[in-house]
């Protein structure tokens, strides 16, 4: 049965919570039946600014210090709890495992698999294309503390001394969510003075299963030398073992010292056999629940021929504290031992003693996280039939024979829809047991606590295997249970507020001040971290620029994903959809206002025989992923967006097939067409120049910007006969773009990008000293733009380089992504290679020949330069030039970041995050707006300029710096404010106003340099 079966494997560590806490409605401060905050009793005026409400809530009395103390002057209080700033992010750190089991009682701490780390990641961002995802803690109903659901993607053991780029042991896909399935309310039963004392005592019992099935089930890949993983192996190879169940525990939190900070938990959990009788998210076995549920949890019981094994991770609480509470560290404090209960005795319903646990079996569960086991005593057969009891001389835990339970026990449902009279009803599958077996029930009645919010089938009926399902359909928004028989397994269902009517809200009407009002004013005001930590959605400048990725993270199809915002899972499918709808008028602004009028195998060997000539082949590479990158966004942004698209079809110039070839499906979620493969394949080039950087800055050099070269000059410094140009997408471009990705195992006449970078690889393994002894990463770590397939197999890569085989790693991940590993590996299918192939391949076969990009110059300036077109337009000059100042400000908010010696994470640097925002708030839309633009050349639109060698002055001073980036955004402030001919979108001038002020307070110590 599930963890009390055999092979088991025992962990322990802390869990990283990090959830929000201002939702909590402590001070009558929210509606969640209408997702409306409420300041002194009546609706928030969300036109006002956020901060006064956050600074009503953060006001509230009583407040207490970091003590947990009652003071005027302390930084917490109840109504902003003490992580108003909290981002759902959930984590296992240092989770080790610290025994396994082969039979009962008997521990081994030996095998080559104890000691190896555990770790939970999310889901594969295919949006953003990200590595180290986070799995999310969500309280589904955040008044309940028992409604906390998970959404974790994947299940990792690895080496806890390897690194990031390592291959697992083990490594499985999770499907599905789970919540919290047993609380112990007192989890540490002495009862201290603190504020927050109710939640430091809890412990929370999750669970899931992960399918030995699935493709992505990878196991023992290192191929240890493990008797317990031979035996694991054997026992999977059964037809009725479906997989893996992995049983967790959250408790002992740790208070923060200070608001605003994730908290810790102690960790401990057990994994075994998932099989065809077990629930997948919930423990099965005879289950004995306490008659004070107050201080105590269930225990599950499984009894066998000569043991018994009870599941009483939870069950027992510590007795107190051994340390000083608040933890300084933040860590979880260190605990008694279990309350002593004396001798446990299991009986059956006629009073004859099964078995007897003394104290010392149940009082220590450091190595068995609470699976306990017992040798039987001489007893009586027909216990069978009866039910059982654990009992002490205080407490009982009392079997109730029948057990009935949900698979998905905490969710969510939409509204009913009044406007089209449509229901909302979801289908819930139910397990019932009878004494811990699986067994058929009939008529079995449900029981709603509040009739007005739910409706549901008055009886269910499971059949001989004990599986049914029960039908729920919402009358209202709010929250409320429904249970199944006895009142011991509810069901948490939560309704979404209904708001159907902003579902016929024309598109052209969903502006930013629509959404911002409707919808987003309300995470603004209970989710702050958005605005420490990505953007505020106050900032229509930040909304406008990311306006596709909010819907996309918005998308109702995502919502079982771990990256779904908003995290919290509150925002019904008609506020959803109205992220579409702004998408779709942002669109229709980059719309031309006049239409536009209807192309034997080198092989490079050890040429590098130093560390200097290493160090100029690396910005060699430099300037060879930049020039590359800007290609493609050039080619990318020649092609019209979906809405302008849209213009294209109604007018008769694409029909609704070259509309979805260039731009993708209606929806605007995965499949961008043309336009968005080419997009997504320059942000992967970005990742290979920023990966490029980070191995010059392993060999102590200084962060290279780079120099984008064209023509001879790129044909004479990398060697290659491809031409290096800025021209508009067409059959010839994309058929250059295919050279330049070309496979190093396709025969090839000439010198490719992957004979290139054969020789720096041939460099870094034979050339001696390179790097410094200490595995110190000198670069930047980011996890953005990185395919599936690497997520999967390095979940926690982040582009480290600190040594020769991490230097390999990340050589070999650029040329991976670009060409492939070889023809019939998963790398090639999604290599740039073979993604540009299969556009060249569409475009050439197309029936009916179409030119799908603006007619826009090769190479265009607006300064005469050899081998380039030269714009004469003054609208277009004007634009061209601030389009060039907004280019260098970004590389010079990057060459900042690395100037002033940073810490390690670009993610999290504000400096680098203003490049990112920079390029895609006010570079993309110039780009697109410029390649509408007559150039003055007749039949020619302008686009932006071909960039230069960047010369802007950095400091190793982050005050000077940031100052000097503040002031070159007032410059070009000023500049986009006097022009006589153009006039830029005051998206973009707010946007960089924003930067100038942002900066301005990096450097006065206001604001710190990392989010």
């Amino acid at each position: 049965m599930s963890i009390l079966d055999f092979p088991r494997v025992h962990f322990k560590g802390v869990a990283r919570v990090n959830v929000p806490t201002a939702n909590r409605n402590i001070n009558n401060t929210l509606d969640i039946a209408t997702n409306t905050a409420i300041m002194d009793g009546t609706p928030y005026d969300v036109a006002q600014p956020p901060a006064h409400f956050h600074d009503y809530i953060k006001e509230m009395g009583p407040k207490f210090n970091a003590q947990g103390k009652a003071d005027e002057s302390g930084l917490f209080n109840l109504a902003a709890g003490y992580n108003m700033r909290g981002n759902n992010h959930f984590s296992w750190e240092n989770t080790l495992i610290t025994s396994v089991q082969l039979k009962p009682g008997e521990y081994i701490t030996d095998d080559q698999l104890v000691g190896n780390k555990l770790s939970l990641w999310g889901h594969y961002n295919e949006y953003l294309r990200t590595s180290f995802n986070r799995a999310r803690w969500v309280d589904c109903d955040p008044t309940r503390r028992d409604s906390a659901l998970i959404y974790a993607g994947q299940l990792t053991i690895t080496d806890p001394k390897a690194s990031a780029n390592t291959t697992h042991i083990l490594s499985a896909d999770i499907d599905c969510t789970h919540g919290v399935r047993w609380m112990n309310k007192s989890y540490i039963a002495q009862p201290i003075s603190h504020f927050m004392y109710e939640e430091m005592s809890e412990a929370r019992l999750f669970q899931f299963s992960i399918r030995k099935d699935s493709d992505e089930f990878l196991f023992n890949q290192l191929g240890l030398e493990s008797e317990f993983l031979d035996t694991l192996r054997i026992a999977l190879d059964d037809p009725k073992v479906l997989g893996l169940t992995v049983q967790y525990c959250v408790s002992n939190l740790s208070p923060p010292v200070a608001p605003n900070m994730p908290v810790f938990c102690d960790l401990h959990g057990t994994i075994g056999l998932w099989r065809e009788e077990d629930m997948m998210t919930s423990p099965t076995g005879r289950i004995l629940r306490p008659d004070n549920s107050e201080q105590y949890a269930p225990i599950a019981v499984s009894i066998g021929e000569d043991w018994l094994s009870l599941n009483a991770a939870i069950g027992i609480p510590h007795d107190s504290y051994k340390d000083d509470i608040p933890v300084q560290n933040g860590m979880p404090p260190k605990l008694s031992a279990k309350v002593n209960l004396g001798n446990l005795y299991l009986k059956s319903s006629c009073g004859q003693i099964i078995a007897t646990i003394s104290e010392e079996d149940y009082r220590d569960g450091a190595i068995n996280s609470g699976v306990i086991d017992i040798p039987l005593q001489q007893f009586d057969e027909q216990f069978h039939q009866q039910s059982l009891r654990l009992c002490s001389e205080t407490h009982t835990w009392y079997e109730s024979d029948w057990h009935i339970q949900a698979e998905q026990h905490i969710l969510s449902m939409e509204s009913p829809n009044h406007i089209s009279d449509k229901s909302s009803s979801a289908s819930v599958a139910i397990r019932s047991y009878y004494q811990g077996k699986p067994m058929p029930i009939t008529k079995l009645a449900s029981h709603i606590r509040d009739a007005k919010t739910l409706s549901c089938d008055q009886f269910i009926a499971t059949d001989l295997d004990g599986k049914g399902s029960i039908t729920i359909e919402s009358l209202k928004p709010g929250s409320t249970e429904l249970f199944l028989g006895e009142y011991h397994n509810p069901i948490l269902v939560r309704v979404l507020p209904s708001d159907w009517e902003l579902m016929d809200t024309p598109t052209e009407q969903v502006d930013y001040d629509f959404l911002y009002k409707h919808v987003m004013a309300y995470y603004e005001l209970f989710y702050p971290f958005m605005t420490e930590a990505v953007f505020s959605m106050a900032d229509k400048c930040k909304c406008e620029t990311y306006a596709r990725l909010m819907w996309q993270m918005c998308d109702p199809r995502n919502k079982e994903k771990s990256y779904y915002m908003p995290s919290t899972r509150e925002m019904p499918q008609a506020h959803a959809q109205l992220f579409l709808k702004y998408l779709c008028n942002v669109e229709q602004s980059a719309l031309p206002k006049i239409m536009p009028m209807q192309e034997p195998q080198f092989k490079a060997k050890g040429n590098i025989k130093s560390k200097e000539q290493l160090i100029k082949a690396l910005r060699d590479a430099v300037d060879l992923e930049l020039s590359i990158m800007l290609q493609y966004l050039y080619s990318a942004y020649s092609l019209p967006n979906y809405g302008v698209g849209e213009h294209f079809v109604s007018a008769g110039r694409w029909n609704q097939v070259q509309l979805e070839l260039v731009n993708g499906t209606e929806d605007r979620r995965r499949n961008g067409g043309w336009r968005g493969a080419l997009l997504e394949i320059a942000h992967e080039e970005m990742i290979h120049y920023l990966v490029v950087n980070n191995l010059l800055m392993a060999l102590g050099e200084p962060f290279y910007p780079g120099k984008p070269v064209l023509g001879e000059e790129a044909k004479a410094k990398f060697g290659l006969d491809t031409e290096f140009s800025f021209e508009p997408f067409s059959e010839h471009v994309i058929a250059k773009f295919v050279r330049f990705e070309w496979p190093a195992f396709f025969p090839t006449v000439g010198k490719s990008i992957a004979d290139f970078y054969n020789d720096i690889t041939i460099a870094i393994g034979e050339l001696p000293d390179l790097f410094s002894t200490e595995k110190v990463n000198l670069g930047g770590e980011h996890h953005l733009f990185l395919n599936e397939i690497i997520n999967r197999e390095y979940p926690g890569y982040q582009f480290e380089v600190y040594d020769r085989e991490t230097a390999i790693f990340a050589i070999n991940f650029v040329t991976e992504q670009g060409e492939g590993v070889s023809a019939d590996s998963p790398q090639f299918e999604v290599s740039h290679f073979n993604r540009l192939r299969a556009i060249s391949k569409t475009l050439t076969n197309s029936e009916i020949p179409f030119e799908p990009a603006y007619p826009v110059l090769k190479n265009p300036v607006f300064e005469t330069r050899s081998g380039c077109s030269l714009v004469t337009d003054p609208e277009a000059c004007e634009l061209m030039k601030f389009y060039k100042g907004c280019h260098e400000l970004m590389f010079q908010l990057m060459m900042q970041h690395f100037a002033i010696k940073p810490l390690g994470s670009m993610r999290r640097s504000r400096l680098m995050n203003g490049a990112i925002d920079l390029m895609t708030g006010i570079l993309r839309p110039l780009s697109v707006q410029l390649m509408t633009l007559p150039s003055g050349v007749p039949g020619r639109n302008a686009g932006p300029p071909v960039p230069e060698a960047i010369a802007a002055e950095v400091f190793n001073d982050l005050e000077q710096g940031c100052m000097a980036i503040s002031r070159r955004c007032e410059e070009l402030v000023s500049m986009a404010k006097s022009m006589v001919s153009a006039k830029p979108p005051q998206t973009q001038i707010e946007l960089l106003e924003f930067f100038q002020n942002q900066m301005q307070e990096i450097a006065t110590g206001k604001l710190s340099r990392e989010a």
